[in-house]
Parts: C-alpha cells; structure tokens; sequence
C-alpha cells in the first residue's frame, strides 16, 4: 500500500471565502485543489490549526471557507491518497 499527500498553500487576502488552483503560493506542493472523488482524506489547516469539516467545502478547483479570515492567514489544504 502507498500513500501520497500533497499540500495546497495560499493565504488570505481578509476577504474572500473562495479560493482556487490560481490563488496557490507558487512554493506550493501542488496549484490544484483535487476532487474530493480523487483523494482518500482531505484535512485544512487555518493558521496551523485543522479545522473541522463543517468549517469548508471542496470541489475540484475550488476551496469555499464559510466565513473570511484575517489577512495574510496561512491557509493549507491536506490531500492524502492511499493506493
């Protein structure tokens, strides 16, 4: 069995709830939000912190938070896929 886990990387500009592949830092693992159908689990981490899953959505291309954070809050999105 083999796992991958890939991080999505970007932070908030204060405003937006809506984050997509083109908002990636561009030391990022990865600029794609991965479909939730692709992956195994899917954790997001909030200024370090994981959040639960009431807190966001995913889709393919897209993370929605349900409310805006401060600016410049470090926003990193987990993929972990087991083969």
């Amino acid at each position: 069995m083999a796992t991958t886990s890939l991080l999505y990387v970007t932070s908030s500009d204060g405003e937006k709830l809506e984050y997509t592949d083109s908002d990636a830092s561009p030391n990022s693992e990865t600029n794609e939000i991965l479909s939730p159908s692709e992956v195994s689990y899917i954790n997001l981490f909030i200024n370090g912190m994981i959040q639960p899953q009431s807190n966001y959505t995913v889709e393919k291309g897209k993370l929605v938070l349900n409310e805006p954070l401060e600016e410049t809050t470090p926003i990193v999105l987990q993929f972990i896929i087991i083969n």
